[in-house]
Parts: C-alpha cells; sequence; structure tokens
C-alpha cells in the first residue's frame, strides 16, 4: 500500500472535504491541548499544503502573524482563494514558498508556536535537520514545535514496517514515507540542533505520534 498523503516533491496536496474532515479530526484537538489557543500569537504551519486549518481560527485562535510555508506555492494560493471565498480575513497569512524551509522573513525569536502534520514522515533525515536549525532561530525561547511523524517501536530493526492499522501503510528507512526510532531521532536532533525532543505524544493518527521539540 502507497502513502503519498504529502509528496511534496511531485503533486500538490489539495484537500476535499472528506480529506479535510480527517486531517482536522486530530489536528484541532492537538492543537487545542498543546498551545491552548493561537489567539494573537505569531505561529507557524510548516508544510502547510492548501491551509487546512485556515478555515478554523474561531476555534484555535486567531493568530496575529499566521505563517504558512509549503515547497509549493499553487496549494497555498488556493487555500487563501479557499479561505476568502469563505469570508475568512487572510490579512494575517503570511506565504512562505521554500523547498528548504527558507525562514528568513519571519523575525528571531518572534514564533509563538510551530506546527505540522506528517511533514517528517516525508522527508529525510538531512532535511529534517535543516528545517529544525532554520526554525530554531525563529522561535521564542520556551517556544513548542509540534510534528507529527511515524515513530516505530524501539526493538524493531527491520528497514520497512508494516502498520497494519486503518489507513495503514507500509513505513521504510530509506525511502517516501519515513519512519523513525524515537530515542535515536532524540540523539541526531540534540546532538545536531538547539531544540530539545521532548516526547512523542498520542496524536489521534492510526499509525503516526506528535513529537513535541522544546526550544530553549
Amino acid at each position: 500500500m502507497n502513502y503519498f498523503e504529502n509528496n511534496y516533491l511531485e503533486n500538490d496536496r489539495i484537500t476535499n472535504d472528506e480529506y479535510k474532515s480527517r486531517l482536522t479530526a486530530f489536528q484541532i484537538p492537538a492543537i487545542i491541548e498543546h498551545f491552548q489557543t493561537l489567539e494573537n500569537k505569531q505561529f507557524l504551519d510548516l508544510g502547510c499544503g492548501d491551509i487546512v486549518l485556515g478555515e478554523f481560527q474561531e476555534i484555535l485562535g486567531r493568530p496575529i502573524k499566521y505563517f504558512v510555508q509549503d515547497i509549493n506555492k499553487n496549494p497555498v494560493d488556493v487555500g487563501i482563494n479557499r479561505l476568502k471565498g469563505k469570508g475568512i480575513d487572510t490579512s494575517n497569512i503570511f506565504p512562505l514558498i521554500s523547498p528548504y524551509f527558507d525562514l528568513t522573513k519571519i523575525k528571531n525569536q518572534t514564533l509563538d508556536c510551530a506546527f505540522s502534520n506528517s511533514l517528517f514522515s516525508h522527508l529525510t533525515l538531512n532535511s529534517i535537520l535543516i528545517c529544525l536549525n532554520n526554525l530554531y532561530p525563529k522561535m521564542k525561547r520556551t517556544a513548542k514545535y509540534m510534528s507529527s511523524m511515524i515513530i516505530i517501536p524501539e526493538n524493531h530493526n527491520e528497514i520497512t514496517y508494516e502498520w497494519k492499522v486503518k489507513y495503514g501503510a507500509i513505513s521504510h528507512s530509506a525511502r517516501d514515507p519515513y519512519h523513525y526510532k524515537f530515542n535515536l531521532f532524540k540523539k541526531y536532533v540534540e546532538s545536531t540542533t538547539s531544540f530539545e525532543v521532548v516526547q512523542n505524544h498520542a496524536y489521534g493518527h492510526p499509525f503516526q505520534r506528535l513529537v513535541e521539540f522544546k526550544a530553549f
């Protein structure tokens, strides 16, 4: 079974109503649990696609600055146009289109929180480290970044892992979708970036966990 929820290098991610409902079923509760509210905060959605969360600012809180980053411009434009069509004020949304997480338009130590859904499931470790090293200077100290990713059991040493669950998939150590062991991933990140990898949380997703990164 193929799992290309976000095939960043080949296909734009444009959501339909069914897919959006499935995504928000775990994204919205996670953001409320870990960030409480986005009201008047500076918030970054990495790998935002067509800005699914933008429709739910009444629930999540309206960020004073809502940065949306993606490798592809088209889904971001589609998302902004969809929000405008629904009568949502998009003046707080600031697109950042770049393949290698160019966040230079965000002032240093201004982000209150950052979030990504499934982004790291489709990135090599090197790309993840580029993302984290570019992100860290932009975060306020003690700010949190939450990212869902595929975490396999610590005792599993094979190249592939079959997730026999609803919307299941086969994840890989060397190709998309990528999986990681949490403790080894934590060592890599903490030895090469300034983030602390706090823990991984239940996410509501069939086979992903929500990993918490803290800026100190």
